[in-house]
């Protein structure tokens, strides 16, 4: 028989790289003489550059840029074949990179993004894909745009230093694009992302996202505020879907030219998943927990559709799945778990 195991990552605990090998080891097991491709994957959260590099039989690169409070970090990003560049806006700017105290999104800041950004612009690269899950930050992508040589000033005509997070949104009074750089004009950016939020509103990056990046209630709404701001500055209402993506960079991106396109599907695609799928027999893919949300766009739902496109069946392995879970795009769904228990034992 012919496998095709290509899990996401299981969030908090495993790369999709070390889910596909447990799994096809497994497979192995029992079954030592069977055909086993294994396609790690991600859409557009943690583990995205890993996994494209991986995937398109890229090369991963690394570069020290300002972390999500401004120290220094190391972020990696994909070169494949093509000359397209995959980045991860959770390498610079991700919640993983802090502790739980750390939290704060009135000072976390995406400009390491944007400094990695400005790095491959310079060398020449012109095909960007950036896969903005996971990130700690609502910032409306300011630091990205600073870092990109956008220019902000408050009501006095002081610039706002470079570096800002989301609690200096609401003091921008003007922006300068003018001295952005000059290569983004001609680059192809593509978003990976599943995000359908807007910018602001009540599904707005500040009220849905904010409290599980660090802001308490009070903080939620001055970040609302300013992003209210932002969105104002940029003649903008703030309600194109996907624009509260990482609070706030897929609308900043989409005003710098990028196309939000769903994080699977690009994945999918870098992948060759579909030239993989001749021949096979089965699929398994998993994510850390599935519920009914799973199957609004995200990649086990996609991974499942694009096989049964080719009469492949798919099993879903996930570290958990909701109770009642039904999906007729999965041939068996199963948990890893082996009964009931905490988080933290499961993760463990």
């Amino acid at each position: 028989m012919k496998w095709i195991i290509a899990p996401d990552s299981y969030k908090n605990c495993l790369r999709s790289p070390q889910v596909a090998a447990c799994l096809a080891a497994g497979i192995r097991e029992i079954s030592p003489g069977d055909t086993i491709i294994e396609l790690p994957l991600a859409d557009g959260g943690e583990g995205t550059v890993e996994a494209a590099a991986r995937a398109a039989a890229g090369r991963l690169e690394e570069r020290t840029v300002s972390g999500p409070l401004g120290q220094p970090v190391t972020a990696r990003h994909a070169l494949l074949p093509s000359g397209c560049a995959v980045v991860e806006l959770a390498e610079a700017a991700g919640l993983e990179r802090l502790s739980e105290s750390e939290r704060n999104p009135l000072r976390t800041t995406t400009a390491g993004v944007g400094e990695e950004l400005r790095a491959l612009l310079d060398a020449g690269v012109r095909d960007i894909v950036i896969g903005i899950g996971g990130s700690a930050t609502v910032d409306g992508g300011i630091g990205l745009f600073q870092a990109l040589g956008g220019v902000c000033r408050d009501a006095t005509g002081k610039i706002i230093p470079a570096g800002a997070g989301g609690g200096a949104l609401g003091h921008v009074f003007s922006i300068d694009i003018s001295r952005l750089h000059p290569a983004l004009a001609a680059a192809k950016i593509r978003i990976a992302s599943d995000v359908t939020n807007p910018l602001t509103g009540p599904r707005g990056a500040a009220r849905v996202f904010a409290p599980q990046k660090g802001a308490d209630s009070a903080e939620v709404e001055q970040l609302e505020r300013g992003l209210e701001r932002w969105a104002e500055l940029w003649n903008d209402p703030g309600e194109t879907p996907g624009d509260g993506a990482a609070g706030g960079v897929g609308f900043l991106l989409r005003h710098l030219g990028g196309r939000m396109e769903s994080g699977a599907g690009l994945l999918l695609d870098l992948a060759q998943f579909d030239r993989h799928l001749a021949g096979a027999d089965w699929v398994v893919t998993g994510e850390g927990r599935t519920d009914f949300q799973s199957l609004d766009g995200k990649l086990c739902a996609v991974v499942a559709a694009r096989a049964a496109e080719r009469n492949v069946r798919t099993i879903l392995c996930s570290g958990s799945i909701e109770p009642d879970f039904r999906a007729a795009c999965f041939a068996g769904c199963f948990s890893i778990a082996s009964g009931p228990g905490t988080l933290a034992q499961a993760l463990e």
